[in-house]
């Protein structure tokens, strides 16, 4: 997952949905239905991202 994690540890929705190997719908819905927290979320200028550190820690996939 770390290949498209920039400096600030965001990737966009598009990459992270690719990198699960899931359509970016899948993972928007997952997102609206909250199964993956909110905090793992940021929009900017209308482009959602993924925090890649907070997912992973939310997900308890980190030490």
């Amino acid at each position: 997952m770390d290949s498209n994690v920039n400096t600030y540890g965001i990737v966009s929705i598009k990459d992270f949905a690719k990198q699960l190997g899931k359509p970016e719908s899948t993972v928007r819905t997952w997102k609206l239905r909250e199964d993956i927290p909110k905090e793992c979320f940021l929009t900017i200028g209308g482009t959602v991202f993924v925090k890649v550190n907070t997912f992973m820690k939310q997900m308890g996939l980190t030490a």
